[in-house]
């Protein structure tokens, strides 16, 4: 009765170590570039205003746009808000992206008020392939 569970003690013993074989072989291995999950293209936006970032401005985003869609926001499907030094990340993922962004804020160094806004759109045409990383530096120029 002994020799029987000995046995069976190295037969899991051995099917253990093969799992755990297994499982580090396929947690190392390095995936195929063509599996690299969307959302590896960034842009990275500042919102500047002759220069100097316009912090907290928030950027509306609209899809498939080829004209301006104008000021009024909600016919934008997305909006966004920069840092206090006027950047923003945005991940746009890979395949053929064609968007406007549309920045809106207040300098104050221009208007100690806060009252007056400052404006301005950049339109984006974007091609990248499946699995490509890349990262797009944009400025977006805001005016009274």
């Amino acid at each position: 009765m002994e020799i029987s569970i000995a046995k069976r003690s190295m037969k899991n013993s051995v099917v253990i170590f093969f799992v755990l074989i297994l499982t580090l072989g396929m947690t190392s291995c390095e995936k195929d570039p063509e599996t690299v999950p969307e959302g590896t293209v960034r842009l990275f936006i500042n919102v500047n205003h002759h220069g100097l970032p316009i912090a907290n401005a928030r950027v509306f985003r609209k899809e498939g746009a080829t004209t301006w869609p104008g000021t009024d926001t909600t016919l934008y499907d997305q909006v966004y808000q920069v840092d206090a030094s006027g950047n923003l990340t945005i991940a746009i993922g890979n395949g053929t992206k064609q968007f406007v962004l549309y920045a809106v804020g207040v300098d104050p160094s221009w208007d100690s008020t806060g009252t007056t806004f400052v404006h301005g759109y950049q339109f984006y045409n974007i091609v990248t392939g499946i699995g490509e990383s890349k990262d797009i530096t944009s400025e977006i120029g805001v005016s009274e």
